[in-house]
């Protein structure tokens, strides 16, 4: 019987070991890079929509929400000019400087980046198990479980009140931003 039930064990380890593996990766430190031509250059299996990602005024700090195999992600990165291409053309180089996996959330839906603070303050916030509500062309946000907000200076994401932060999603302009970014068909 304890045969069994150590061999039951070593498939159940074997089997979760992937999924655990993915789950632990972290991304601190890693390098994305953006060539005008080409556009990001992401990790395998990793996406980002435009609508997902905020840059900080007065900062070289972006927060963006990110899906690596089905897993939402905030990151904070740093942007950097790598060189200039043309006028309004550059080849850009991010690191990414703190990463937290949200394994219940969906990237864009209960996640999201699309938030200020309450107070005025310029974005940089983001918002766990949020929920939404439709008023004309625009989604509220009337609840969220949590929030945070990047901190530019200690480069890395710190906890914030929920009550601090406002959110507006505008469906139809991520619709078209999604569109645009997938190209000609």
């Amino acid at each position: 019987m304890g045969g069994r039930i150590a061999a039951l064990a070593v498939a159940l380890a074997l089997s979760a070991g992937p999924l655990l593996a993915h789950a632990q990766s972290d991304y601190r430190g890693r390098p994305i890079y953006s060539e005008p031509a080409s556009g990001l250059q992401m990790p395998p299996n990793c996406m980002v929509e435009p609508s997902w990602r905020m840059r900080l005024s007065n900062a070289d700090v972006e927060l963006w929400v990110v899906e690596c195999d089905r897993l939402a992600r905030l990151w904070l990165l740093k942007r950097q000019v790598v060189e200039m291409v043309g006028a309004n053309q550059a080849r850009l180089r991010f690191q990414i400087l703190d990463d937290q996996p949200l394994p219940e959330e969906t990237a864009g839906e209960t996640l999201s980046v699309q938030c200020t603070g309450a107070s005025g303050q310029a974005g940089g916030f983001a918002v766990i198990g949020a929920k939404w509500r439709t008023i004309g062309n625009e989604m509220r946000l009337t609840s969220a479980r949590s929030a945070v907000r990047a901190d530019a200076r200690a480069q890395k994401l710190v906890s914030a009140g929920v009550s601090n932060v406002e959110c507006v999603r505008h469906p139809q302009r991520e619709a078209e931003m999604r569109r645009l970014q997938q190209g000609p068909r």
